[in-house]
């Protein structure tokens, strides 16, 4: 026989702020069961002191915890329970950890975006002033500029999604400023791409480096990519401004688009730090 004081499921549903479907979810994989179903009409019952089970369920779903977690929780002593929450207390930082890194890297990128959307200049040598930054970068040997295997950016991208990381839009090379009488003189010792959070990453590999771009004046020349010859002669024009033999020549391309139906564009900036 059915109790006077049972709550029907609309009846909680509007006191405990939750759909009906999802207590009848709840129900059904046994996290939060009715205390009477009606064996005629098959309608669920709930007691008034139930509510304070589903206080514990919401809590803990607010934070993120899974539902096959919650059902364990709900078998546990007080003591117990306390040692749980610890353990979520401490998922939750971890959640809040990788937050702020998705925070940084949004910031950085749109910041990136913002440094390509405003280049003052193209084919001309102008004055840029740039803080220190991270490069996560891989040692090259007899890599000429005018081939760059696919395998070299697979490489890259495993090393820093590795360890959680997430890559950015920029790629990139490096190698000596000389005054080079062709392209095919020119040979990359590292391909890079910035690192975009201060996250600790794992190097396994002999050729993995993580590299600092000094903060400073960098003298650059930036281009649309046409072909080799216009690389080459921005190139030669960053030279006789600079001429600075030996020094690292960064050299960064990025996507000017991201159509998957249009031919995809590139921006090349060569970078030169100004003594």
């Amino acid at each position: 026989m059915m109790k006077k004081n049972y709550l029907t499921v609309s009846e909680l549903s509007k006191i405990v702020n939750l759909p009906v479907r999802t207590l009848h979810y709840y129900d059904q994989i046994e996290l939060f069961k009715p205390a009477y179903v009606d064996p005629k009409t098959n309608y669920r019952y709930y007691s008034d002191s139930q509510i304070y089970q589903l206080d514990l369920i919401k809590s803990l779903k607010y934070i993120g915890t899974p539902l096959e977690s919650i059902k364990y929780a709900q078998s546990l002593t007080l003591t117990e329970l306390l040692d749980f929450l610890s353990e979520q207390e401490q998922i939750v930082e971890q959640k809040v950890q990788r937050m702020l890194e998705v925070q940084q890297t949004l910031l950085k990128t749109k910041e990136m975006i913002a440094e390509q959307i405003n280049i003052p200049t193209y084919n001309e040598v102008y004055e840029t002033t740039i803080p220190s930054q991270r490069l996560i970068a891989l040692k090259t040997e007899n890599l000429n500029i005018e081939n760059i295997p696919n395998e070299y950016i697979s490489s890259l991208t495993k090393m820093v999604e590795r360890e959680g990381t997430i890559i950015s839009r920029k790629y990139g090379a490096i190698y000596e400023m000389k005054d080079y009488q062709t392209i095919d003189e020119i040979y990359y010792d590292y391909l890079f791409t910035p690192l975009l959070t201060e996250r600790y990453v794992e190097l396994i590999h002999d050729d993995e480096q993580i590299l600092i771009m000094s903060e400073g004046k960098y003298a650059n020349i930036a281009f649309k990519y046409e072909n080799d010859a216009q690389y080459f002669q921005a190139y030669k024009k960053l030279f006789d401004v600079v001429k600075e033999p030996l020094s690292p020549v960064y050299d960064v391309f990025m996507p000017m688009n991201y159509s998957s139906t249009e031919p995809t564009q590139f921006i090349v900036e060569l970078k030169v730090k100004i003594s």
